[in-house]
């Protein structure tokens, strides 16, 4: 971990990202500089250990990330888990677990597991190596809440909920139980360091009017956006995420107009996803002037902002 005034630097660094999201309703977002653009560690850091697991996360930790990010879905009891499919991974034993609850593809649904369930099942690399667990969001709360003790700063987050509506039709909402987890572990305020983000509009809609959410939102945009994704955006959140190929086409290198008509709606901007590419993430902040990006590799986004 970091030196007391590395992590000082980070928290700053963190308000700054979201200071940039609160500011950006309305207005245009101050350029991205190497002492705001955030480094958001995809999944943890996935280009390094089995995605959203607790060793994920805290490794993003040690790397300098500026916001861990959890994908989050519901098991059948109504917890929230760190997740980006609604399936275990073919990389677990879950299966050989539950062989009467695989599908016709040999896949296990976490819908249909109980948490003590989930408890049981184990993850390997991609090597097929090691034993991991996937992490509860309430597990990486109580993570964040030991490295905050330890430095003194709330480490920051940027849930996702995966497939909410759908959650919604089998009867596991989702909106209501991330706030309350936010809530017991200590995230409260628009000023504490946590960004919403959904490819869901009405489940955004849903965190502002029906569970009182402060926190900046961030509206997910798929590869081919919308025609009106950018101007329902600037009038719901603060931010979009959008593919980073619909940034810079990823043939001729062109760079299209997404970000300069984002900032124009006064909405800041944070492309997905890179990987162990240093010196593409070096341009989109120092050429294109995102506001920070998603990296399986946190500790490369971290040198590419530091490099002018």
């Amino acid at each position: 971990m970091g030196t007391r005034a590395d992590i000082k630097i980070r928290a700053w660094r963190a308000g700054a990202g979201l200071a940039l999201l609160v500011a950006s309703c309305g207005t245009t977002p101050a350029p991205a500089t190497p002492s705001n653009a955030v480094v958001i560690a995809h999944r943890g850091a996935s280009g390094y250990l089995p995605e959203h697991t607790l060793e994920a996360y805290t490794v993003a930790w040690e790397m300098d990330a500026d916001f861990l990010e959890p994908d989050l879905v519901m098991c059948r009891d109504g917890h929230l888990i760190c997740s980006h499919d609604l399936t275990m991974t073919e990389r677990s034993n879950a299966a050989l677990l539950y062989p009467d609850l695989a599908d016709s593809d040999g896949k296990v649904w976490i819908k249909d597991l109980f948490l003590a369930e989930l408890r049981m099942v184990e993850v390997t690399n991609e090597e097929g190596e090691g034993s991991y667990r996937y992490a509860t969001l309430e597990e990486l709360l109580g993570l964040v809440q030991l490295l905050s003790a330890r430095t003194g700063e709330k480490v920051g987050l940027i849930p996702e909920l995966k497939a909410p509506a759908w959650h919604r039709s089998i009867g596991l909402p989702m909106e209501g139980a991330l706030m309350e987890a936010l809530a017991r572990g200590g995230y409260l305020s628009r000023g504490d360091p946590v960004v919403i983000q959904c490819f869901d509009r009405d489940s955004l809609q849903r965190m502002r009017a029906e569970h009182g959410c402060t926190f900046p939102l961030v509206l997910c945009l798929r590869r081919e956006p919308l025609g009106d994704d950018l101007g329902w955006a600037a009038e719901h959140c603060e931010g979009v995420a959008p593919h980073r190929k619909s940034i810079e086409d990823p043939e001729t290198g062109v760079k299209t107009e997404l970000i300069t008509r984002a900032h124009e709606l006064g909405l800041s901007v944070f492309p997905y996803t890179f990987g162990d590419e240093q010196e593409a993430m070096r341009r989109f902040i120092y050429q294109y002037g995102v506001e920070g990006v998603f990296t399986d590799y946190p500790d490369k986004g971290v040198a590419a902002r530091g490099r002018p």
